[in-house]
C-alpha cells in the first residue's frame, strides 16, 4: 500500500449560520483499509510531529466528521490507517475559522460550502 498517497485531500464545509464544521474526503481505494484519523490543531504549523497536532477522532471507513463550530480557528488534517495500523501520510490542511470571519481561501482543491 503507499500510505504516504493515501489520504489526498479534505473538504471543509461551513458557514457562519452554519450548525457547523464537517470534513469531508475522498475514499482511500486500498483494499486493506481500516479508517481515517482525524487530527486538530489551533496553531501552526500543525502536523504529527509539530508538538501541535491532536488526535481529534478514529474513525471507520466513513468520508466525513462533523467538526461542530469552532470558536478559534482551527486546524485539520486526515491519515488514513490499515488492518495493520500502519498510518499515512497525511491530507492536505484545512482550516476553519470561528463564526463571523471570512473564509479562508481554498488551496490544493479545498472546497468550502454551508452546512445548516
Amino acid at each position: 500500500m503507499n500510505w504516504v498517497r493515501a489520504v489526498a485531500g479534505i473538504f471543509v464545509l461551513w458557514s457562519s449560520t452554519a450548525w457547523g464544521a464537517t470534513l469531508t474526503w475522498t475514499s482511500n481505494s486500498e483494499q486493506d483499509l481500516a479508517g481515517y484519523r482525524v487530527y486538530q490543531c489551533s496553531q501552526l504549523p500543525c502536523t504529527r510531529t509539530s508538538g501541535a497536532a491532536s488526535l481529534l477522532a478514529t474513525l471507520g471507513t466513513v468520508t466525513s466528521f462533523t467538526v461542530g463550530m469552532p470558536e478559534a480557528t482551527q486546524y485539520y488534517f486526515i491519515t488514513a490507517y490499515d488492518s495493520a495500523n500502519n498510518e499515512s501520510g497525511s491530507s492536505n490542511l484545512a482550516s476553519f475559522p470561528p463564526a463571523g470571519f471570512p473564509a479562508p481561501p481554498s488551496p490544493n482543491g479545498l472546497h468550502i460550502t454551508a452546512v445548516q
